[in-house]
């Protein structure tokens, strides 16, 4: 028999600002660092050293995490990503074993979408609510390119699938990059016209040992050289000098414009009315099925409106997707430790999970910096 542990419900005596625990509302969980692809943004071409199996949280361990997130903190938003969460094994049964923690009151994931012709159905069945495709591009050859390893059509067809499996409120999230995939922005807008998607684009983020997009111009002065110093090295390592690419960010202006221009004026649509809670800004093209998301960390930072805390494949939580507070849960989960009768299932170690969710929300930067500190792949974005 599991012990209920005390819920704290947010009053409007509770401080709501970015190091609240009380603020966030959804928790973001990397169920593995492994991938598919090599995005430009994400990995270098050779990809990153695969953690052992043995670092990364069990299925039980991060159900632990989610008990306390929701009986304590009242947390009932949880987003699934990697890596590439749909190459853990088993990841149905994760799903299923969440799905039953009472609270749980929205189960999502995010994915590039490779595997899902296969998979979308059995992750509806399992109680998946919804479902996130990564797309940067919608050319089989540019999409090559910019994933190193991905095939367009595999992509394309597990976008049907989960469709057909009666998913609702499906989104794509295109991140935009200059010179890679700016020509094709108002292709991915006209995907919301005739399909109930939200196309989302988000701004290009340099995070960790990504690719180069551009090689480093050696004859420029060294300010220029966009070399990174090591204070940027983060705990992954191997990030070392680089470009970080600052010349391929594409801003929401940008992009708004250059659909606006092919397509007409954007309706601003009612944010309450979107699935999810993120920090998308909401648009639709008139008469259109879906709806046009901004996702604009660079150009706009919305750190003071923050609603999320992420926890690493390897158990530890972050505050901010870039730098910020570290708690690791990992000991925590390891402990061994139990209070009472093995029936009574832990309490003592879910108020030090709770405790440490509201530790690392303290430690929140008040706004994030122009570089990420660690991979996206170890992240889960």
């Amino acid at each position: 028999m599991r012990l209920a542990l005390p819920t704290l419900v947010p009053t409007s005596n509770f401080d709501t600002g970015p190091r609240s625990i009380a603020a966030v509302r959804v928790l973001r969980i990397s169920v593995t660092d492994r991938c598919n692809f090599r995005c430009l943004y994400c990995m270098p071409a050779s990809g990153v050293t695969w953690l052992p199996k043995d670092a990364i949280l069990s299925f039980e361990e991060i159900a632990d995490v989610v008990r306390a997130a929701v009986e304590i903190h009242g947390i009932t938003r949880f987003k699934l990503t990697g890596g590439e969460p749909t190459l853990r094994h088993g990841l149905c049964d994760l799903i299923s074993m969440l799905r039953r923690i009472p609270g749980v009151e929205e189960l999502s994931l995010t994915t590039n979408g490779a595997l899902l012709e296969h998979l979308a159905r059995p992750f509806r069945q399992a109680g998946l609510d919804r479902v996130t495709i990564s797309l940067d591009s919608l050319r089989p050859d540019q999409f090559r390119y910019i994933t190193r390893t991905g095939n367009l059509p595999a992509v394309l067809a597990g976008i049907n699938a989960v469709l057909d499996a009666g998913f609702v409120s499906t989104k794509i999230n295109c991140v935009t990059m200059r010179g890679t995939n700016d020509d094709e922005i108002v292709d991915f807008a006209r995907l919301s016209v005739e399909r109930a998607l939200t196309v989302r684009f988000i701004e290009y983020m340099p995070l960790g040992d990504a690719a180069l997009l551009r090689p480093i111009d050696t004859t420029a002065p060294d300010a220029l050289r966009l070399r990174v110093d090591d204070a940027e090295v983060g705990p992954v390592g191997g990030c070392g000098a680089q470009d970080r690419g600052a010349d391929s960010l594409v801003t929401e202006t940008e992009v708004r414009d250059a659909i606006e221009r092919a397509l007409g004026p954007l309706e601003p649509v009612e944010r309450a009315t979107e699935a999810g809670v993120g920090p998308a800004s909401v648009y639709r093209i008139p008469r259109a099925l879906g709806r046009i998301g901004f996702i604009s960390a660079m150009s706009a930072p919305f750190c003071s409106t923050c609603n999320r805390l992420r926890l690493t494949a390897t158990g530890v939580l972050r505050s901010c997707l870039f730098e910020g507070g570290e708690v690791d849960v990992r000991p925590i989960l390891r402990s061994g430790e139990t209070t009472g009768s093995p029936d009574q299932d832990r309490p003592a170690v879910g108020r030090r999970l709770a405790d440490a969710m509201t530790e690392c929300v303290r430690l929140k930067p008040d706004v994030h910096s122009g570089h990420g500190n660690q991979q996206m792949s170890r992240i889960g974005g």
